[in-house]
């Protein structure tokens, strides 16, 4: 009798954890890791949008410097107040060209590369508390054979917390990412309205004179 009742007790705290929804920490682990996966993914996306968005401007840049270097006297004002509008709308251009990529170096540029301190890095294992030992700085801040004796002492709520942290990060990471990324693209925008506008002006000097 006195054995089975921790057995039925047992399975009375099992179904009152199953019944509140709580998630195993191999779940936990599983869902952690797959959304830390999906983070990582919208950051390489990101990153290739910031690349299309420079081909793009490269694109119009070229454009620019053609319609500038390669015009000469022919095509563009040297005089008057077209010429002086002329020079305005390029040197706005110049300034926001600069600024976007700036923009552009924000969206793309690495995050936490160097490794902490030493000292700064936790060393005694306790229950739920991160123990950083995933992320590759976090790695090297270590000796190699400190590194494997900690993980000989982990236990799972120190991976899943860590595993939350770093979603949390990465999420950080992202929207700020992709607020530059919305920047990038208006700016993107921009040149190209200023672009045109250039060409307009110089399809208007050229019908009026």
């Amino acid at each position: 009798m006195t054995a089975e009742k921790p057995d039925k007790l047992e399975k009375a705290l099992r179904k009152l954890e199953e019944s509140r929804g709580l998630l195993e920490p191999a779940d936990r682990y599983k869902a952690l890791v797959n959304a830390v996966k999906q983070a990582q993914d919208l950051i390489e996306m990101g990153d290739r949008k910031a690349r299309f968005a420079l081909v793009i401007m490269s694109v119009l840049n070229a454009v620019a410097v053609l319609l500038v270097a390669r015009g000469g006297t022919s095509l563009m004002p040297t005089t008057g107040l077209w010429s002086l509008a002329l020079v305005a709308q390029i040197a706005v251009y110049v300034v926001v060209t600069l600024y976007f990529v700036a923009q552009a170096v924000s969206a793309l540029r690495p995050r936490g590369v160097h490794p902490p301190p030493a000292h700064e890095m936790p060393s005694q294992v306790e229950p739920g508390r991160s123990m950083r030992v995933l992320f590759h700085a976090d790695v090297m801040a270590r000796g190699r054979e400190d590194y494997r004796a900690l993980w000989e002492r982990l236990r799972m709520d120190n991976l899943t917390t860590e595993l939350a942290d770093q979603l949390y990060t990465l999420s950080m990471v992202n929207q700020r990412k992709y607020a530059a990324l919305d920047r990038l693209y208006f700016g993107v925008n921009l040149m190209t309205a200023l672009l045109g506008l250039m060409l307009g002006t110089l399809g208007l000097y050229h019908l009026m004179t």
